[in-house]
């Protein structure tokens, strides 16, 4: 199989499988993937905890801001989710420029959106639930629907506000699945079919 030669970016709503789709297409043609592990890397660049750095990322809620290690603050300071953005962004820009991978989530397909193919994963709330709850997660299945939907808006928030667009309006992706009915293995199969009809792998 041809390499893809560019990076495929995938956003996706809490529970539809977006993460799943990635790291399908991402072993199928044997290429870096990268999650969470953009948090390790972040935290690594920017001398924060991993820990911190997961309660903040992907949102625009009030953080402390950054004190640098000198201690000394600076009403030039940034707060401190501009700063885990700026290092993820940084990131981001980074790997793609390594050669081809699969990122999720973290708006990369803003940050290249003039080189990425942009994917966009949604599904039903019904069964992002049930996927959810398969997983073992501990919330009380009625409670489960709203917990989904509280993420989603913190995505959606997050990604307005550091890009200026709105998250999951098809113009800004090259391809939408929904995973509803057809799972995550029909999904990963979808942007292979489309990476085959663009003449990027054979």
């Amino acid at each position: 199989m041809k390499t893809i030669m560019r990076t495929i970016t995938i956003g996706r709503e809490f529970g539809s499988g977006g993460r799943e789709v990635g790291l399908k297409v991402a072993t199928a043609l044997n290429i870096p993937f990268y999650d969470k592990d953009l948090i390790s890397l972040a935290a690594e660049k920017g001398e924060m905890s991993p820990d911190f750095l997961e309660k903040y990322e992907e949102s625009v809620a009030h953080a402390p801001f950054f004190l640098p290690r000198s201690g000394v603050f600076s009403a030039y300071q940034q707060p401190m989710t501009d700063k885990i953005y700026l290092s993820q962004f940084q990131i981001i820009q980074s790997l793609a420029a390594k050669g081809p991978c699969v990122i999720v989530g973290r708006s990369a397909g803003y940050v290249l959106k003039e080189t990425a193919l942009k994917v966009f994963i949604r599904a039903d709330l019904s069964a992002r639930v049930q996927r959810k709850l398969a997983l073992g997660i501990d919330i009380p299945e009625d409670k489960m629907p709203q917990h989904i939907q509280a993420i989603d808006k913190k995505r959606s928030q997050y990604y307005q506000h550091y890009t200026d667009q709105i998250w999951g309006d098809v113009q800004n992706y090259n391809l939408c699945i929904d995973t509803t009915e057809i799972g995550t293995d029909c999904g990963s199969e979808l942007i292979m079919c489309y990476l085959k009809q663009l003449g990027e792998i054979s």
